[in-house]
């Protein structure tokens, strides 16, 4: 068995928009024709909205309202093939807190996607506090997804540099941000999920961990007061499930090094780009770890953060 974590569906009208020029890639019927052509059982879909940056909070709710049917009604026509995430707002407010619950409680969805920042929120804000309570409170795994451009847009507009350093960027700066902030101080049991392999937080982990160890005698490179953390921030990544979209075989093994094979997710980001998928399954299969490790990629590690067994 094998569950795709990683696989994005917008509904008709964003599909018709005039900026895919009539042939939008994220539809139910690419994930399908994917999903057939690669072997894979099951996938997540979902939708971080990066249009949800340019709309005022009336919009953006009317359209995560949208999105979320719209996600519920697919996991309805193909029970045994689709499931679905929620799109979320963590820094919305009360009105998108509540649009998340009944997302998960009414329409059956079985978890979240949040994008790691919009408008320059992120979700380390007090503000997103009732949010993640919520999660942890009904158990759902989050998954924290870049925009489409965050921080240091002006120097990421050539080469695709906003897909391809500025996402990952921004992702792994949410998630530092969750740690240091002490997220899982406040919330033990949070089921959190970084898309993209964290957006390389394993690579800068130890940085982070002498900067927490060294704290005084490093005063020149910034404080860590207020402490909100017991344990260096390793010690919380690996409470972190990561999903190993990456195109980059080393960059798996690092994370599966760093948080264990029982903490990172098959996930392909495909559709919009479903050629990646077979890539991306390939790159599993070549890994040189055990068959155990590569069962828990592939399924068993989704599987129990979906409530499948």
């Amino acid at each position: 068995m094998i569950i795709d974590w990683h696989t994005h569906v917008y509904p008709p009208e964003e599909q018709a928009q005039p900026f895919w020029k009539g042939r939008c890639p994220m539809t139910i019927d690419n994930v399908l024709r994917a999903m057939d052509q690669t072997g894979i059982d099951i996938t997540v879909i979902s939708n971080p909205y990066h249009e949800l940056a340019h709309a005022e909070p009336e919009e953006q709710l009317r359209r995560v309202r949208r999105q979320n049917e719209y996600i519920a009604e697919e996991c309805e026509r193909h029970p045994d093939r689709i499931l679905g995430f929620a799109t979320g707002v963590p820094c919305g407010g009360e009105a998108f807190v509540r649009e998340t619950e009944r997302a998960l409680t009414e329409l059956g969805l079985k978890g979240v996607i949040a994008m790691s920042s919009i408008k320059g929120a992120y979700p380390d804000d007090a503000a997103a506090e009732p949010f993640f309570a919520l999660i942890a409170d009904l158990d759902v795994p989050v998954m924290i997804h870049p925009p489409a451009v965050a921080f240091g847009e002006e120097r990421l507009r050539d080469y695709r540099l906003a897909s391809s350093v500025g996402r990952p960027a921004d992702n792994s700066l949410a998630l530092s941000r969750l740690i240091v902030t002490g997220i899982f101080e406040k919330f033990p049991t949070l089921k959190l999920v970084g898309s993209h392999l964290g957006g390389g937080i394993c690579e800068i982990i130890g940085r982070m961990d002498y900067a927490y160890e060294l704290q005084d005698e490093a005063y020149f490179l910034g404080s860590y007061e207020p402490m909100m953390i017991a344990h260096p921030p390793s010690h919380y990544l690996k409470q972190i499930y990561l999903d190993c979209t990456s195109y980059h075989a080393p960059a798996v093994r690092c994370a599966i090094d760093t948080v264990g094979a029982d903490h990172v997710l098959f996930g392909t980001d495909a559709p919009p780009l479903t050629v990646l998928k077979p890539r991306g399954l390939a790159l599993i299969e070549e890994l040189d770890i055990d068959e155990d490790d590569k069962r828990m990629i592939l399924y068993e590690n989704a599987a129990s953060l979906l409530k499948l067994n």
